[in-house]
């Protein structure tokens, strides 16, 4: 008996099947794409600012919560040398008001402040193709957290205004 449990562990490890990897090398690198991410991995991301009403219209900036949302964007093309010269830009649509009804408040009234400045501070324009980000080399990723802030410089109605404002990563 003993023999037998002695032979055939080494049975065993002669026929085994000998393991093997293959090596690909790719010279013209990973499909091209464009990744952005505003905020959670997935779905929509809502700020919320709530002005004190002792403070409407009094310019004091209202901090919106979450008070930190994650921007990252980045481009690659397919061919590695192509990304040398090839650029990407980030741009927002924030053409379409907030609204409470028939009541309005312009996304003119909403900045933000950026963390490391990589997506810099600004504030939206209405502009439905504004620029946010600057052409830059397209194997970079650019990633930065934004705190919101509703300017608070007009006297409003009483309510709930809604919005949405659309980012886009393009490679020109």
């Amino acid at each position: 008996m003993r023999k037998i449990f002695l032979f055939l562990p080494l049975f065993i490890c002669i026929f085994q099947p000998i393991a093997h990897a293959e090596i690909v090398f790719n010279f013209w690198g990973a499909p091209a794409e464009v990744r952005i991410r505003v905020g959670a991995a997935t779905g929509i991301t809502t700020v919320t600012h709530n002005v004190p009403a002792t403070q409407v219209g009094d310019g004091t900036p209202v901090a919106g919560t979450p008070n930190s949302i994650l921007i990252e964007a980045s481009a690659r093309r397919a061919n590695f040398f192509s990304a040398l010269s090839t650029q990407f830009i980030v741009s927002v649509d924030s053409s379409t008001p907030l609204s409470n009804g028939t009541d309005t408040i312009p996304f003119t009234n909403i900045s933000w402040t950026a963390q490391d400045e990589d997506i810099p501070s600004g504030q939206f324009t209405g502009s439905p193709t504004q620029v946010i980000l600057p052409p830059t080399r397209a194997f970079w990723l650019v990633r930065d957290w934004h705190t919101f802030f509703y300017n608070n410089t007009q006297i409003v109605p009483y309510g709930t205004y809604t919005g949405r404002v659309t980012y886009t990563v393009s490679v020109p």
